[in-house]
């Protein structure tokens, strides 16, 4: 506690300067929480935005490590720097909520634990959207819990053209640290007239940290001990041409692949000795016409995985790989109506589009399967002088498997002076990936008590609603309550079965238990964000940024028990984010404190701790002669020992240090 108090002091007891300003920020900064572009102030959404600034100066190595410090969001990880990470937003399970990468989603169809393993390098990231609540209506299916929309720096200046000679930017991010840490982030880029052209590599590699295997103490291995290695890496190229003043183009592809220790990641079995590699390749393009009150968008992607599974090979178990292709398409117009030519309407606009979405997978345990779906759905706003803004929305969604789902969606803003309250409601839904529907349904003689998926699922539904305000008291200052509430009925968990009430599986062994993929649950998730931030500036050379989160939840269910798959979040999640320049010199800290269930497997030596503190530090310098600065990091600077998945250990204190070179 004297930790949390400490972190909490340094927020707070810093005297104001003089005026930041943070308002104009919230009025500037454009997002896409509905699909048309409008200012988090009158978006009448709970809508956070990491800027590409605050990336560059975060402790951090990834994306999921960005956004640990967002009330509202919950990270369960299964190792750091980006390996893998389960993300969920109020409460929501990590299935239920969307990852978009340039307007198009990023959500795998074989599990959604591999949602967040983001194929671009974090040099390339322009702007990370965190848009809170449903937004099914808008982006599609799985948008439950919220979207975490990652913009490039390309795709965000891809209409914009310039007059000049030809520029050159080059961006380099070398670091080494413990266990043989290495980190490499490189990007360059080109900019003529009408184009732009970026490449950019990442790679984070390390043998891991050495730990005790149970597996030895229980009599099953011959190994006292286990490296939990990973080698991480992308390469992305993009390019953007502005045709002329109404056309633009843009596209980028690359390739992203990971090995990695995965054990325990999904079993707590003392034969688990798993490794995991994916490949994935992928690309995506968006053609622009926009002549200013027509605008019309087409956004188009194709995304390749391939992922071999090694549970221990050593004793007979068979390696498990699956393929997937995912092809994706949008098509959207959007209408600028003015005023209508009254005075008091201050804005009106309306997009109609459609969107398709084709699944493919070819696997050795789930067998060959696809999916199709897609939507219709059209979005409206309406702005008048007063500060009053509304969005509706409402979309047809449908699939191949179930009945077509109608999706609405409200959401409205009133700004007056310093004030700004919004509020929206939306009904969302997701579909149960490969993985649900089918895992085990091609092993034959299946063994008692292993998963068995359900090809019979139906679709999760709920409603979600929420009230909020954004409170400026000063043009540095905001303070930022909601409130929320979510049902969800048709749950998808794994409940013990036994085989003589399976009717759709006919690879099981008579009389005995399994665990089978059904809708079993209905729950209610009721909760309170808040955020405080304040900034500072003395001069040009000094400044300070503090923020402070606070999330609560608490879920309630049908059943004698919720299940601990659908209530996996913290009850009560603190954090603290202190960014400080004097000159040369910028430190930034982050730190959280989350209290939750504590579970034990003694198995496996497994403890989710029931409450725990981590905290990252980064210091930095950069002279004044040269376009190099150099840092070091520690990240758990506490060496606080703890699980966020049962089985898997979070890494200890690890120490870093590296140099940051920036050509232009």
């Amino acid at each position: 506690m004297k930790k949390i108090i400490l972190v909490f002091s340094l927020t707070v007891l810093f005297p104001q300067l003089i005026l930041a300003q943070l308002t104009a920020e919230l009025d500037s900064i454009s997002v896409t929480s509905s699909r048309i572009t409008t200012s988090i102030s009158e978006s009448g959404k709970s809508v956070s935005v990491i800027t590409q600034r605050e990336i560059e100066a975060m402790p951090v190595t990834s994306v999921d490590e960005l956004m640990r410090s967002i009330p509202g969001i919950n990270i369960n990880a299964r190792q750091g720097f980006g390996v893998q990470a389960d993300v969920g937003m109020r409460g929501s399970t990590f299935s239920q909520v969307l990852f978009m990468l340039d307007n198009v989603p990023l959500n795998d169809p074989l599990t959604a634990h591999f949602n967040a393993n983001i194929p671009v390098s974090l040099g390339e990231i322009g702007q990370i959207e965190i848009i809170r609540g449903p937004s099914s209506a808008s982006f599609g299916a799985d948008a439950v819990g919220g979207v975490v929309h990652i913009k490039t720096k390309m795709y965000m200046q891809r209409e914009v053209s310039r007059n000049g000679e030809l520029l050159s930017y080059a961006d380099a991010d070398l670091a080494y640290g413990e266990n043989n840490l290495r980190i490499g982030d490189l990007s360059f880029e080109l900019q003529n007239n009408r184009w732009r052209m970026s490449t950019s590599l990442r790679g984070v590699y390390s043998d891991g940290e050495q730990l005790q295997n149970p597996g030895f103490d229980a009599g099953v291995s011959d190994q006292a001990q286990y490296d939990n290695y990973f080698e991480l890496a992308n390469i992305s190229t993009s390019l953007s041409y502005r045709m002329n003043n109404n056309w633009s183009a843009y596209i980028r592809g690359g390739l992203d692949e990971r090995d990695f220790s995965a054990r325990y990641f999904y079993t707590r079995s003392e034969f688990d000795e798993s490794v995991e590699q994916i490949s994935s390749r992928w690309a995506l393009a968006a053609i622009t016409r926009d002549s200013g009150q027509h605008r019309s968008e087409m956004n188009v992607s194709y995304r390749n995985v391939n992922d071999i599974f090694d549970f221990n090979s050593r004793i007979g178990s068979p390696v498990n790989e699956h393929t997937t292709d995912q092809i994706f398409l949008n098509l959207s117009h959007q209408i600028d109506l003015g005023n209508f030519g009254r005075s008091s309407i201050s804005d009106s606009r309306i997009m109609i589009g459609t969107q398709l979405l084709n699944k493919q997978i070819e696997s050795t345990d789930r067998g060959d399967h696809d999916d199709r779906m897609g939507g219709i759905y059209a979005i409206g706003s309406l702005g008048w002088e007063n500060g009053l803004s509304i969005t509706a929305s409402t979309r047809l969604q449908f699939d191949t498997q179930n009945d077509p789902e109608l999706l609405p969606q409200l959401s409205m803003a009133y700004n007056r002076d310093k004030i700004t309250i919004r509020s929206s409601m939306g009904r969302a839904i997701r579909i149960g990936d490969f993985t649900e529907r089918f895992i085990s349904s091609e092993i034959e003689n299946l063994a008692p008590l292993r998963n068995i998926g359900n090809p019979d699922l139906k679709p999760e539904r709920s409603w979600t609603y929420d009230l909020g305000m954004d409170w400026r008291p000063t043009h540095q200052t905001l303070i930022s309550p909601t409130l929320f509430y979510r049902t969800s009925s048709n749950l998808i968990d794994y409940s013990l079965t036994n085989s003589s009430n399976i009717n759709n599986a006919d690879n099981l062994q008579p009389d005995e238990d399994y665990f089978y993929t059904m809708n079993i649950a209905s729950s209610s998730a009721a909760g309170f964000e808040l955020l405080a931030s304040q900034r500072y500036r003395l001069n040009s050379t000094y400044s300070l940024r503090t923020e402070a989160g606070y999330t609560y939840i608490r879920t309630s269910g049908n059943e004698d028990e919720v299940s601990k798959y659908i209530a996996n979040h913290p009850k009560h999640q603190l954090s603290f984010t202190v960014d400080a320049e004097a000159g040369r010199f910028r430190v930034t800290s982050e730190s959280s404190y989350r209290v939750r269930s504590g579970e034990t497997a003694d198995l496996i030596s497994g403890e989710v701790p029931g409450d725990y503190f981590v905290t990252n530090l980064k210091l930095q310098y950069s002279p004044s002669k040269i376009p190099v600065s150099a840092y070091v990091q520690a990240l758990n600077l506490t060496n606080t020992q703890y699980q966020e998945i049962l089985g898997p250990p979070m890494p200890g204190r690890w120490m870093m240090g590296g140099l940051k070179v920036r050509i232009r």
